[in-house]
């Protein structure tokens, strides 16, 4: 990596200048997000919310037409299923909002300011403003404002947790050379990670977007969505379930005419018909039940981002994961004690395993 730099003097003002217009803010670029009202609507209108709404649209027009007004069981039953589409649409919001704050984490990693050596003066500037090329100097307890090669350090460590989850501090030492694995480098520290102790002089050689955790950022913010089992099955369960219910709707008012039965009655009654085919609750049990589920598991410190993914989960045979950090804190702790020639659990007061 060569860059038009001074190992101590750094870059000049006019050439930082320059290549901040080339390359930009030294930040990770915001994907464009749905204002909250547009997602609102997406879920008060899914395919089995239109349903709903068509099916309480349809009571209505059966109240509004009926004859006998004394009669408000369409009425009741329209009011009933604009509620239930309401607030099952309100659940599944209030579950989707969260998915959305993930990229506000990464912006936390992201210092303020930053120092940095230019015509040989060191100073403190916008970490907005560092490009590649720039002298960084990082000191203990300090965010590392880019990816940096450091060439010259004091007793100088880092933690990578936020982007291995490995919690052990690597010491920097500028002497070895890079890897063809970044990651195993003793001399790169990385944007977003802490420096947590020592402190050491490097060239920036990423910024923004290019770093490691921009990329990791990128990737997060772009995955795709893919439909669940569960998603697929209603999904199919409703194209069958309309059909039946148009059908039906269709054939008992075609027999009423048959029969010639009063216009009015007979469109009340085919309607009744269509609704009645409606499975109203199947909407807001599976939310309400998902919801529940993922609401134990944010209790055991797990976040579920698509309530859909729980019922998914319930059908994992395989999870990968890292183990230091992830699924392990990397501590040494007492499990078991072996006292007067007996092994005793470390949760159990051992005066009252005496006692026992």
């Amino acid at each position: 990596m060569k860059f038009d730099t001074n190992a101590l003097s750094g870059l000049k003002a006019d050439q930082a200048k320059q290549k901040h217009s080339e390359v930009g803010d030294n930040a990770l670029s915001k994907k464009e997000s749905k204002p909250w009202y547009c997602v609102f609507f997406e879920e008060m209108t899914g395919f089995f919310s239109l349903l709903l709404w068509f099916g309480s649209f349809l009571c209505f027009i059966g109240y509004g037409i009926q004859v006998d007004k004394e009669d408000k069981a369409n009425l009741y039953l329209g009011v009933v299923l604009a509620i239930v589409t309401f607030l099952t649409g309100c659940f599944s919001y209030a579950q989707t909002s969260k998915s959305a704050e993930m990229m506000a984490q990464f912006e936390n990693f992201i210092p303020p300011i930053a120092t940095v050596i230019r015509d040989g003066v060191e100073q403190t500037v916008d970490a907005k403003l560092i490009v590649p090329g720039d002298v960084v100097v990082v000191k203990g307890g300090e965010n590392i404002p880019c990816d940096v090669v450091i060439n010259k350090c004091n007793e100088m460590k880092v933690n990578n947790a936020s982007l291995t989850g490995e919690s052990e501090d690597i010491l920097i030492d500028p002497s070895l050379e890079p890897c063809p694995n970044i990651f195993e480098s003793k001399n790169v520290a990385f944007f977003g990670t802490q420096c947590t102790a020592g402190s050491g002089t490097g060239i920036c050689f990423r910024t923004g977007d290019a770093t490691v955790i921009g990329q990791i950022a990128n990737l997060a913010s772009s995955a795709e969505a893919v439909e669940t089992p569960l998603s697929i099955e209603i999904e199919r369960f409703i194209l069958i379930i309309s059909a039946v219910a148009l059908t039906l709707g269709v054939v008992f008012f075609i027999f009423g005419v048959l029969y010639k039965y009063d216009i009015i009655t007979n469109l009340v009654f085919a309607i009744g018909i269509i609704v009645a085919n409606v499975p109203e609750g199947l909407l807001a049990t599976v939310t309400v039940s998902l919801a529940l589920t993922a609401r134990r598991m944010a209790d055991k410190m797990v976040l579920v981002k698509n309530l859909e993914s729980v019922e998914t989960l319930g059908s994992t045979s395989c999870i990968c994961s890292d183990k230091t950090g992830t699924l392990t804190q990397n501590r040494m702790t007492v499990s078991h004690i072996f006292y007067n020639r007996k092994t005793v659990d470390a949760g159990v007061n051992v005066q009252q395993h005496e006692r026992n």
